[in-house]
């Protein structure tokens, strides 16, 4: 087959554009600039950051039209890249995602150097794109460490404070043996298998070196999740690092590792003896999550650091539908860290702004009253720890929904596990009513408490917009969700 070059620069042009935005914001603190004021440096670094992922997402929604004519390209590059309907969809929601976090930059958390900032929260959402298209074991594993990188680098960007320091510094520790995981899990698999293309393993033969394979997988990925119990790092994380990049580590990361995780599963479904082999740890992995994440966050008063533990229990609720090993199941799982993703950027977006007025890290009890003094600000905030919470009619609520019910729907071949996993579900609904509590607690401050000091909160209209559009869009998806999951299907 001739090599189009044209197809591949088309392709690859989203990439392109966000790699010269990159380029041009880390620009900022090395050119005539250098003397400009902070102030100064950080809108124009904060506006080409934003004109590279508008024009990679126009170029992105182009191809969404014509996504057909892309489908050639996995063959043109070895398996290196799919762009079907569905991953193009994750990696636009990405970039817009990307988008909404540039607006929620606090300067005073972030270094001198604010380009470097700019400039590696592009190269992480350039990196996520990688992941969520990549088929390649390699390539995803490559696309994978630039996420990881980037984050690390982006956490320890407050450097006035030592707790970020020591957050970054244990982000990396877990962060470089959990990779060093998946790579002994990836080098196996392709030892085992022969391929690197995930899209060519197929009728996969049960062997123990393939089911430790998988294993490892699951510890590498299961930390990039915050699966207990790989989770020791995210509340740090979460808590001490500034804010945006909390809500970045919470959100994109997420939806990166479960569509590669989704990816990784996708060759099991024809092998019933692995799936066997695997139900058990990956049922172990969701029940500790769902009950370390929500027992842990019942203790929490720092707001940052609830919602740490929130993911925990969030990524437990993942597993449930990824063990259906389906079609519907996969798709629900997308479906569900998306919306979480959505929400979990909400309401770090929502934190930022608040904490940004008291000048240090927020606790549940400073947002006492803010119904009063900012009632926008808390409408926003209640529809999405709605939406977490799992309520209805939020897009939460649909996403655990489709999860259960796949879950309900699935047969495993194992007779333990016969008639579908209900006793998964009955417990992850059990711990869904334990979550409430806390997610009450929260809104209970927000709602009933009174205000100690009726400060009004200044929220900047690009960021206005941006929790706006975010809360707009968990709503929406909870009352019309099936266009996204018409995409996500293909």
């Amino acid at each position: 087959m001739e090599f189009n070059y044209q197809k591949l620069f088309l392709a690859l042009l989203p990439d392109l554009l966000v790699v010269v935005a990159l380029f041009a914001a880390l620009g900022v603190d090395y050119s005539r600039m250098r003397g400009s004021r902070l102030v100064k440096r950080y809108q124009v670094a904060c506006q080409i950051s934003a004109v590279g992922l508008i024009a990679g997402l126009a170029v992105l929604l182009l191809q969404l039209t014509q996504a057909w004519s892309f489908t050639a390209l996995a063959s043109m590059t070895e398996g290196q890249l799919v762009l079907t309907r569905g991953t193009l969809t994750l990696k636009a929601l990405l970039y817009g995602m990307g988008l909404g976090v540039l607006p929620l930059a606090k300067r005073d958390q972030i270094t001198p150097q604010v380009s470097e900032y700019f400039a590696l929260l592009l190269l992480a959402t350039l990196g996520m794109g990688f992941v969520v298209t990549s088929r390649n074991l390699l390539g995803a594993f490559v696309a994978l460490e630039l996420v990881s990188l980037s984050l690390y680098a982006m956490t320890v960007l407050n450097q006035a404070s030592r707790a970020s320091a020591e957050a970054a510094l244990k982000y990396l520790t877990f962060g470089a043996v959990a990779s060093g995981f998946l790579l002994f899990g990836l080098s196996y698999l392709y030892g085992v298998t022969g391929q690197l293309d995930l899209t060519q393993m197929t009728d996969l033969q049960h062997s123990p070196l393939l089911v430790l394979a998988y294993l490892l997988i699951f510890v590498g990925l299961g930390f990039k999740l915050a699966l207990a119990p790989f989770h020791l790092w995210a509340p740090d994380v979460y808590q001490n690092a500034p804010t945006p990049v909390a809500g970045w580590v919470g959100s994109g990361s997420k939806i990166a590792a479960a569509a590669l995780l989704v990816a990784m599963l996708q060759p099991v479904f024809t092998s019933p003896e692995l799936k066997t082999e695997l139900i058990p740890a990956l049922a172990t992995l969701a029940v500790a999550s769902m009950v370390v994440g929500n027992l842990g966050a019942l203790r929490q008063t720092n707001l940052k650091r609830l919602l740490a533990y929130s993911a925990i229990a969030n990524a437990g609720y993942l597993l449930v539908g990824l063990m259906a090993f389906t079609a519907e199941g996969n798709t629900s799982v997308i479906f569900y860290i998306l919306v979480y993703s959505l929400a979990s950027l909400g309401a770090f977006g929502v934190i930022a702004v608040l904490t940004d007025t008291l000048g240090r890290d927020a606790e549940i009890s400073d947002f006492n009253g803010c119904w009063k003094t900012t009632p926008g600000l808390a409408v926003a905030f209640l529809v999405f720890l709605l939406s977490l919470a799992g309520i209805p009619p939020l897009a939460g609520f649909l996403g655990k929904f489709y999860l259960f019910f796949a879950a309900i729907g699935a047969t495993p071949e194992a007779a333990t596990w016969h008639d579908g996993f209900y006793w998964l579900v009955a417990f992850a609904l059990i711990m869904s009513v334990v979550s409430l509590y806390y997610y009450l607690r929260v809104l209970k401050a927000f709602l009933v408490a009174p205000a100690d000091d009726e400060v009004p909160v200044k929220t900047g209209w690009a960021a206005g917009i941006t929790l706006c559009v975010l809360a707009i869009a968990v709503l929406a998806l909870g009352l019309w969700p099936e266009p996204l999951l018409t995409l996500l299907r293909h």
